[in-house]
This record gives C-alpha cells, structure tokens and sequence, in this order.
C-alpha cells in the first residue's frame, strides 16, 4: 500500500509545525503507516505551493490548522481553498487531519475526504494501512512512541532539511489543571487526562532524529514544561515539579542527539511560584543543558481579575513575576550565539470573558513593573483568542483599546527590552537568511521563538550568517553581516553601520582597497568614527585583521 503524508503545517498552543518546524502529527502517522508496511511519501504544502506534483498513493492524509493566530515569515497553515483543491488532485482515500480536522473542517471539507479526523490522525492511518478500515479514535501511548521513532526518517524529505530544520517532540499532551477545566478558552483540556510519555522514550525518540541528520530539536507538545512527570497530578493545579526526572530528561537528550539547538516551550508560572526551589532546579539543568536563545512561554494571558475569573487562567500577575525573576536570575547571561541562556515570554489575549477597556490597562501596568524591575522579557505576544474550543464564545473586544494597547507594547515595551537585551554591536551567530523584501533580507536564528533580524540591503539567502546588530525594530532588529570586509561591502551594508551614512560609505568605496585601521583612518579623515566601527569590520594587510 501506498501512503502520501501531506503537511499543510500546524500551530496549536503546544505544537510549532511551520517551517523551518515540523511537527510530530506527519513524523507519527508516517512512522504509523511504515509500522504497519506501507510504502510512505511525504510532501508539504510549501513544495505544493511551488508546483510539486502529488505522488500517487492509496491514502493521503493531509495535516493542517492553526488554533492559534500567528504571523508566519515564511510558509503558513494551508488555507481551506488550498486543502479543497489538493483534495480534488487525490486519486486514493483522503484523510484531513490536525486542528483543521479536529476544530475547523466544515461540511464543505467533510464532503471532500472520506474521513475528518477528530482524534488522532495518526491512528486514523494506521487503523487504514493495516486493515483498510476508516476509524477514527485515539492512539495509545505506546503506539505513539513506536510511531514517533518509525516515522523520524521523513525529516529527510522536509525542504528545511541540512538547513533550519527543527524537529518538535511531544513530552505529554493535556492539560495538568484539566480536571477544573483548565483556562476555558484552550483545546488542551480537551485530550482529557495527562499521558505523560516515558522520559526514555523521549530521549529515543531524539535519538532517532539525530541517527536521521536532525540538528535542531524543541522539546514542545506540552502546556507546562515544568509539570513535566509532575508529583499530585489530578490532586492540585499546581503539581509538584520533579527536578531529577527532567534534569534526567535533557541531560539524556544532550547525550544522545548533541543537538545544535535544543530549546523548551511553555510553563505555568503559578507551578513556578508555588515552588521556587524546585524551579530553580529545573531552569539550572535547563540553562545546562539546552542552547541559548531559549524562552518559556508563560500564559499568563491577562492581569485582569475579572478575567482571570471569567476564564479559569493559570495564573496572577504576582505569579508570573515571580516566575519571571526566577528564570532572569538563572537565565539572562548571554550565550555563544549572542542570545541570552533562557528568558521567558508573556502571552496576552484579547477577546476573552469579562474584558473590558480596564483589562489593557491592567495589562500595561504589570509590563510597567517588569521594566521598572530592570527585568528582561524575550516574546511579547498580544493576540486575539481564536475560539476553537466547543462553546467558548467569549467577548467582544473594543477595538480602540486594543490597538492602543498594542501599539503601547511595541513602542515602550518591545524596544525597550530589545535594545536592554542586545546593545548596539552584538553579534548573533547562525542567523539563518530566509526571505528578500524590497532591497531588504531577513532571516532568523533557529529556535523556539527566534528575533527577526532584517539586514537593509540584499545579500544571498537560504545560508547562516553572522550579524551584528547596528538598530531596533519594535520586535526586531536590524544589523550588518559580521565581520564586514570594507573591500567587498556593498555601499548599502557600508551606510546601515551606525556612523557611517551614505557619505562616509563613499569614501570606503572611493579608497579601497583598504587593507589597515590606518588606511581606514585615512579614508575617513576621522580617526574616532574608524576606530569606532572596527568592531563590525576585518581585514588582511598591515596592521592586522580587527
């Protein structure tokens, strides 16, 4: 049998599946079909969108949606049309899969595939590879670790492969304050109770991605990292975290695989501030064993009382600052690549039960406390709910207020803890160059929630690169590829360095070649500028490179 595994790319709130991510839904229902002896192809819609041709199958299973808003540089989520039309070119059994299928599809898609998944699509592919049978229900456990290691060979034929590629890896799934509910407006409860997988099947399962040239692994797929095989599950919200076992986790993952990166997502700032010790513990063999530029994104999702009521939030503004000071303290140096070790990220909703224009300013008065607190916030993510959970109709959001509160955090929270963050002339290594726009590039380094850095002029593309930084954007900044050779520098590289202007690039261009600190000096006419931005430049020659 012959089974086509389509990725039309995910995000949920514990799954990243948009490159350069791919996400464990294709890798398991690959792993899931190849178990059950079929003969597997896998394609994403980022190739399809570039005019790939299917290649035939018996079943295709195609794995797309977002349950989170999100603004993507480069592939996105595949569009309904585009699902539509890619089911109109599958001669075999069509399968729909992932957010789109569980909380999307409507009765237009629903006629479209024989089946709509709304458990797991990997199962629904097994169940079909193995039996011919349409069945749509729940994996195990077990089958999920057998399918994730099977399907891990598939990364090879992912675009981003021997380049960004970054694998995510489940450590459990659903919600650890599920049995209140949960935060009322999230999917994750809806998994039912916590299957936390096996810490050694976690670490088998990067194993078998690093044996399949993976680089790049984030330890997501969970609403809590720091609930993690937690003690009193289904007694507390607040379980007890257990230091040994997630030490035991990543110290087994950085043995086995050697990531390049290996970065974290998610934690309940309230598991946080409950237990400072043990959290301090974790965020120790975090800094240790992961990879700079890592953040945990805290949900803290409004400061508001009356909303934090309305919808069962994870947490107070008074806990997520705790939890905020602990992982500065254990994690603002900055790392080899330029980034701080392990910083967190807020995230706040709008259109939530119980808002009202009082809620953003609830919101800018805790954002106040953290800068007041000389504290340091990697992601600032401000987005409207998107209502997928079954009979979550929450609010109507006054408009006004919301784009007043946006523009407020990017003009005096976002560049500020930027430019707090990475002063002028910091270089970030393995920046990843991905897209031109206009006359500028843009590009990112790997990682969970990676800085956007634009560089104003047009260089070569899908290749890493040092930068360093010359400006800030409001969530990015802007730099020069480093070191810059003054010989080869086009005059839009030599004009965007902080002191040198159109005039002075002129002058670099007019007496090259330069081959000393003397020769700068001299084509300038003015020691200190030279002096000043040889921290971006190297050359040969007399007087040595910089």
């Amino acid at each position: 049998m012959k089974v086509l595994i389509i990725d039309g790319y995910v995000d949920e709130p514990s799954y990243l599946g948009v490159p350069p991510f791919i996400s464990p839904y294709p890798r398991a229902a690959a792993g899931a079909a190849k178990t059950a002896g079929a003969d597997v192809r896998y394609i994403t819609i980022g190739q399809i969108r570039k005019g790939a041709a299917l290649p035939p199958a018996d079943v295709a299973a195609v794995i797309a949606g977002s349950s989170v808003p999100g603004k993507y540089l480069r592939g996105r989520p595949a569009s309904k049309r585009e699902i539509a039309e890619i089911s109109g070119k599958i001669d075999g059994v069509r399968i729909l899969g992932g957010p789109m299928g569980a909380y999307f599809a409507d009765e237009a898609l629903d006629d479209l595939f024989e089946l709509t998944v709304t458990r797991d699509i990997e199962a629904a592919v097994w169940e079909y590879a193995s039996s011919g049978k349409i069945v749509d229900r729940r994996r195990s456990l077990e089958e999920f670790d057998e399918w994730s290691l099977a399907g891990a060979d598939i990364c090879r034929e992912h675009p981003d492969y021997a380049g960004p590629l970054i694998a995510e890896i489940q450590t459990y799934r659903g919600c650890v304050r599920s049995f209140s509910g949960g935060c009322k407006f999230c999917v994750e409860p809806s998994f039912g109770e916590v299957e936390f997988r096996n810490p050694d099947s976690v670490i088998m399962e990067a194993e078998a991605l690093a044996k399949a040239g993976v680089r790049n692994l984030r330890v997501g797929g969970q609403s809590c990292f720091i609930s993690y095989m937690a003690e009193g599950l289904g007694q507390s919200e607040t379980p007890k975290p257990s230091p040994g076992m997630i030490d035991h986790l990543l110290r087994g993952i950085r043995e086995v695989a050697d990531p390049e990166v290996l970065h974290l997502d998610n934690a309940n700032p309230a598991v946080i501030s409950k237990y400072p010790d043990e959290s301090r513990r974790i965020m120790q063999s975090i800094v240790r064993y992961c990879t700079p530029g890592n953040v945990l994104a805290l949900g803290l999702e409004s400061a508001d009382p009356a909303v934090m009521e309305a919808n069962n939030l994870n947490s107070t503004p008074d806990q997520a600052l705790t939890a905020i000071e602990i992982m500065n303290e254990a994690g603002r140096e900055r790392g080899p690549n330029g980034m701080p070790m392990l910083l967190p990220g807020i995230n706040f909703l709008a259109g939530l039960e119980g808002e009202s224009r009082r809620s953003f300013e609830y919101n800018i008065d805790f954002l106040k406390d953290i800068i007041r607190r000389d504290l340091l916030l990697r992601r600032i993510n401000v987005r409207q709910v998107i209502r997928s959970r079954e009979g979550y109709s929450g609010a109507k959001t006054d408009r006004r207020s919301f784009t007043k509160f946006k523009r407020w955090v990017r003009e005096n929270a976002d560049r500020p803890l930027l430019e707090r963050m990475l002063p002028i002339g910091t270089v970030l290594r393995n920046v990843y160059l991905e897209v031109h726009d206009g006359n500028n590039t843009f590009g990112r380094q790997v990682g969970s929630y990676p800085l956007l850095v634009g560089l104003p002029y047009k260089i070569e593309i899908d290749r890493f690169i040092d930068v360093a930084v010359t400006a800030y954007g409001y969530r990015s900044i802007t730099g020069v590829q480093y070191p810059l050779d003054p010989n080869t520098a086009s005059m839009s590289a030599l004009s965007s360095i902080p002191g040198i202007g159109e005039k002075r690039a002129m002058r670099i261009v007019r007496n090259r070649p330069i081959n000393s600190l003397t020769e700068l000096r001299n084509a300038l006419d003015d020691a200190r500028i030279a002096d000043d931005i040889m921290r971006y430049m190297t050359f040969k020659g007399e007087g040595g490179a910089a």
